[in-house]
């Protein structure tokens, strides 16, 4: 796990070599519904990014992201009655993130990188996430996302709606 950590921040900080006068720094929020493991346990996340993005051609762009990700957990219903309160996962994706305008209006692209568990017993682990966009304006966009975080056969994962801003 750590030479995945390693792995993700070594090609994280090595997108930040690019040429800093090009970059352009945007963030935003998103909200979503748990999917796969995730969903016995969580019924809600919540999240934020930030990216930096540097345009290397025409329409595509590569840069640093780091977002946070909080799963609420839920009362499960227990085998033979009572239940169990879940607590709450948060964890902090650190990833490397490429966009592509496929139009004017439409945006496709993917992070890639490490997500680190912030609570206790939570390793954290491999993070990806494809996403689609529209533009709404010169400098917002509306995403929709699937985001999961890979970790010994356990896959915590969410389809999201968010707003990116140009900051």
């Amino acid at each position: 796990m750590k030479k995945v950590f390693f792995i993700a921040f070594l090609a994280v900080a090595s997108l930040g070599e690019l040429n800093a006068q090009e970059g352009v720094l945007n963030g935003g929020f998103n909200i979503g519904v748990p999917t796969g493991d995730a969903s016995d346990i969580s019924n809600l996340t919540l999240g934020a990014e930030l990216n930096y993005m540097f345009p290397v051609a025409d329409g595509f762009t590569l840069g640093p992201s780091v977002q946070y990700s909080h799963f609420f957990g839920k009362d499960v219903d227990l085998i033979g009655g009572g239940t169990l309160e879940v607590s709450d996962a948060s964890f902090l994706p650190i990833s490397g993130a490429a966009r592509f305008n496929v139009s004017e209006k439409f945006v496709v692209g993917a992070n890639i990188g490490y997500a680190v568990g912030l609570d206790e017993n939570n390793d954290g682990g491999f993070y990806y996430r494809p996403i689609v966009g529209y533009k709404i304006g010169g400098t917002t966009q509306l995403n929709l996302s699937y985001s999961g975080i890979s970790n010994d056969g356990t896959n915590i994962s969410n389809v999201s709606l968010g707003v990116m801003f140009g900051l």
